[in-house]
């Protein structure tokens, strides 16, 4: 490993903040450490005293013994509160001791009890319900998505506000089992388990994200800030969400409008050093008192950075400017309600200019000292992505459950600009992009959730999508224009035979037609060669879900998933991102077999244990296996006017993925965590018994965290956490043999990172509460290169970089 310690003038000032902002924090920390008092009760010591014993129990109708999810336990002498889960669980850790239970539910009796506790204790209650007249009133909350089969990851609270800042893809790193394709240091694609792109759906509010999401390099265009919650569903969702879920889902959902009157918000501001990337944004949220039911909240973003650093040179136009928008106005009443949202992202992405000859520059450091500048000149993407959604509920009576209805419209603009204007003088002045694409989406989903019967629910539903993609008349080719029109029906069902248990199954089909139109020159004349495809792709899926204990809960998976060809696997042909690409059909010989849909069989194993005082974890296998896996294969190198440039093809072939997720924490003190999160995946090319390029390396990180002790009593600083980790990638050896597709470099070697973070709140208990934290990624300023970039053939990755952010919520 390869260590530089020398500061740049701008990383030295930096430093000295970040040294006096440290200081600070550690003191006030120190000092209101000191300051809180001694617990009254032995229970209130926390786990330093021994209180590592269990008291649970359930909560259930006398009457009926129905369970009751969302019952309140509650310790009268210690004041601390377990809400029932959804199978009527709760509950806690104390010390030995006497203690005053009272469990209250509305609509029932409450029940206070005497528990003397010594060893692991279960203690279960059944209320009466309690006859009482209520006056009016109306109630209002967020919908819980039902619990899944799957593995699920989510991001919220002070988890998400650490990746404040980052793209929607950098963001999800986090996340155990997720890696991301990378173009230079600003262009984050998610990877779940080693699929991508067309295999891994984006939901933004409830709307699958569509536009030009088929381009490696074409990250997710979606504001972070928006998102209350980042969910990743580690796992084929094909009946829920589509085909192109067979990978699995990223789900970005606001937090729910609020729904008492008045006005309240938060303002974030992110500053970075390596790239001096500054963010701001902001959300105003409220209700009219004067016409109940009606709310509305609006967001704003700005991100702007300028030339990245690696740890010995800045990479040239590698800046990026950004700024996003949206609004939602909801209204809701008894039995029926709706909401409209509106969003906009505009985004100009710098990308590094490739030189003429790409070879050449993979065996060489960028030619030019570059200085640090927020200039973004030509080459770089220009983007422009707009929803407009409105979704309407009804409840239709005690029987017949719940109809909701949503409709979105999207507008996705690509522009790509050159490293070169075109030689032409008269076209050059035009400065008119040479990629330039527009892509319309229309989508409407239908759902119904009948009421439950019994211990079995479900939903049907019925979805329909119209998209048109189309590139100005001019501009280079590269995809074909095309429209794709997608119909799919499914149903969901769910039966809990028991307490403990969930069984899920569902059902799903499609039917998919894509016509797409491309120029050819066979013999110098020009023709335009249009076709059309249409395939049933099915799916389905049947999993159960068993909580062994109230601590331990396991989950298993299977499923059966087809997706049809897209667009650019089949038609796409150009320089694009740097990379020479070309589809499946472009070189295909006379007698070859065409294209057809992926077949995937997906088999998923999770063991979860939560909830305990100590130790904490999860750990998921699972196997993929494609008859017919689309992907990109190297191929010799394509000379073009433009220069000499990486090439890959699209191809088909039977393949296998198989993996491991492991996260797992471990608290040694009662302040003090150590947790670990590692991930591999093995990807298999069956027909030619080989591996498959571009697969996640193995990858582990570990770190310790010290997070101030909670308190009862106010504090003016509180939740105070300092974390140091260590991120270890190893050198990806599972490559294809040269017969079978030879990357151009061999893969680069592994690497280890020093990360580091701090933070507080200061006024918790006041109305304007402050969040403060600095983090710093790659502190030693380690040289190193991943494999996941598709620049890895030119540009190191970035090098130190410290980032303070602020977070103000009124």
């Amino acid at each position: 490993m390869r260590v530089n310690l020398s500061l740049s003038h701008w990383e030295r000032g930096v430093w000295r903040v970040v040294l006096c902002l440290l200081g600070v924090l550690y003191s006030i920390a120190a000092d209101a450490q000191m300051s809180t008092t001694a617990p009254a009760h032995p229970a209130a010591a926390g786990p330093a005293a021994g209180c590592n014993l269990a008291l649970a129990g359930r909560v259930a109708d006398h009457e009926t013994g129905q369970l009751l999810p969302g019952a309140t336990a509650r310790l009268l002498e210690t004041n601390d509160v377990s809400a029932a889960d959804e199978f009527g669980n709760y509950h806690f850790h104390v010390c030995p001791g006497l203690y005053h239970l009272e469990i209250s539910f509305v609509g029932y009796r409450p029940e206070t009890v005497e528990v003397r506790v010594s060893s692991a204790t279960v203690r279960n209650f059944q209320l009466h319900p309690d006859a009482v007249l209520l006056q009016g009133a109306l109630v209002r909350g967020q919908r819980v998505a039902a619990p899944v089969p799957q593995a699920t990851a989510t991001l919220s609270g002070s988890a998400l506000q650490a990746t404040r800042g980052q793209a929607l893809g950098e963001a999800l790193l986090k996340v155990s089992g997720v890696s991301a394709i990378q173009t230079g240091p600003s262009v984050f694609k998610p990877m779940i388990h080693g699929l991508h792109s067309n295999r891994v759906a984006l939901f933004n509010n409830g709307v699958r994200q569509e536009g030009q999401q088929w381009g490696q390099e074409h990250g997710p265009e979606i504001d972070p800030f928006v998102a209350a919650r980042l969910t990743v569903v580690k796992g084929a969702a094909a009946v829920r969400y589509g085909a192109d879920a067979m990978g699995g889902v990223v789900l970005a959902e606001p937090a729910a409008l609020p729904d008492s009157a008045g006005v309240s918000g938060e303002g974030h501001l992110v500053g970075a050093s390596n790239n001096g990337l500054g963010a701001a944004s902001f959300t105003l949220q409220g209700t009219a008192k004067q016409v109940p039911g009606l709310a509305g909240r609006v967001v704003g973003t700005v991100r702007r950075a300028g030339s990245a650093a690696t740890p010995d040179y800045r990479i040239a136009n590698s800046g990026l400017a950004e700024y996003s928008y949206a609004g939602t106005l909801g209204y809701e009443r008894e039995r029926w309600g709706t909401e409209l949202f509106f969003s906009q992202y505009n985004a100009r992405l710098g990308l590094y200019p490739l030189p003429e000859n790409a070879r050449a520059a993979q065996r060489n450091t960028p030619r030019v000292a570059q200085d640090f500048t927020y200039a973004i000149n030509r080459g770089y993407q220009d983007l422009q992505h707009t929803l407009l959604k409105l979704r309407s509920f009804y409840r239709l009576g005690e029987r017949n459950g719940r109809l909701e209805l949503t409709v979105a419209q999207q507008w996705d603009d690509r522009s790509e600009y050159d490293k070169f204007r075109p030689r032409n003088d008269a076209t050059a002045a035009r400065n008119l992009p040479e990629l330039d694409y527009r892509n319309a989406t229309s989508t409407a989903e239908l759902r119904w959730e009948p009421k439950p019967w019994g211990s079995v629910s479900g939903e049907l539903g019925l979805s329909g999508t119209y998209q048109n993609n189309t590139y100005r008349p001019g501009s280079r080719f590269f995809m074909p224009y095309y429209t794709n029109q997608a119909l799919g029906l499914y149903g969901l069902g769910r039966w809990h035979p028991g307490a403990r248990w969930l069984l899920e199954a569902g059902l799903r089909l499609d039917r998919r037609l894509l016509n797409t139109k491309r120029p050819t020159r066979p013999a110098g004349v020009f023709t335009v060669v249009e076709e059309d495809y249409g395939y049933f792709t099915p799916a389905a899926s049947l999993g159960a879900m068993w909580d062994a204990s109230p601590h331990v809960t396991l989950r298993a998976d299977v499923s059966l998933n087809q997706r049809a060809p897209a667009a650019n696997e089949r038609a796409s042909q150009g320089v694009h991102g740097g990379i020479y690409e070309e589809g499946y059909d472009i070189s295909r010989l006379p007698g070859a077999p065409p294209l057809t849909p992926e077949t995937a069989r997906g088999l998923s194993l999770t063991a979860s244990w939560h909830d305990n005082p100590r130790f904490n974890g999860e750990v998921t296998l699972y196997q993929t296996s494609f008859d017919g896996y689309i992907y990109q294969t190297p191929i010799p190198e394509v000379l073009s006017v433009r220069g000499l440039f990486p090439s890959f093809r699209y191809q088909q072939t039977d393949a296998r993925f198989r993996g491991a997720d492991l996260l797992a924490t471990f608290r040694l003190l009662p302040v003090l965590t150590l947790g670990v999160k590692a991930a591999t995946v093995w990807e298999r090319d069956i027909t030619k018994d080989d591996y498959l390029i571009l697969a996640p390396a193995d990858r582990a990180e570990t770190w310790l965290r010290y997070e101030q002790r909670a308190s009862a009593a106010p504090r003016r600083v509180s939740g105070f956490y300092a974390q140091v980790g260590v991120q270890a990638v190893a050198r990806q050896a599972r490559t294809p043999r040269p017969e079978n597709g030879q990357d151009y470099q061999d893969p680069p070697a592994g690497y280890t990172l020093l990360n580091a973070e701090a933070g507080l709140v200061a006024g918790a208990a006041t109305r304007h509460p402050l969040s403060l934290s600095v983090s710093g990624t790659n502190l030693l300023n380690t040289r190193y290169r991943d494999y996941l970039n598709r620049y890895r053939y030119y540009l190191d990755e970035l090098g130190r970089n410290v980032t303070v952010r602020l977070k103000l919520n009124f």
